[in-house]
């Protein structure tokens, strides 16, 4: 049986921390899985930059998309309550785990854990400066 292959090897996934990174939004509609975050981006990533006053590291806004979910199954959502910065901005957490097996992705955090077969890799986006 094959490894399951982590998300630091997906392509434009190199220099990101998921784990670090600050879940805002998932968006489940068929045939596509959103996830909006803001992004911890190190410096061997593309789209690094120096991190701004107050930052300890560069965050940007981006979206992971799973643009052809052919199947998802979405388990523990609902169970956590999100967590709410200084700014007042809700989020619920980091992607503790992302790991791909064949054409099935498995993503987890205290927001839940989801499986989605998707036809194409997930994409990250920049959103925003």
């Amino acid at each position: 049986m094959a490894e399951p292959t982590p998300y630091t090897s997906l392509p434009g996934f190199v220099g990101v921390s998921l784990e670090e990174s600050y879940v805002l939004e998932i968006q489940a509609t068929p045939g596509r899985l959103s996830i909006t975050l803001d992004l911890r981006i190190g410096s061997a990533h593309s789209a690094y930059r120096d991190p701004l006053d107050g930052e300890v590291a560069c965050f940007r806004k981006a979206v992971i998309e799973f643009p052809a979910v052919r199947e998802l199954t979405w388990a523990r959502q609902g169970v956590a309550r999100p967590a709410v910065d200084a700014a007042g901005e809700r989020n619920w957490g980091g992607i503790d785990e992302l790991r791909q097996l064949g054409a099935v992705y498995h993503l987890e955090g205290d927001w839940g854990a989801i499986e989605v077969m998707s036809e194409e890799p997930p994409t990250i986006r920049i959103v925003g400066s």
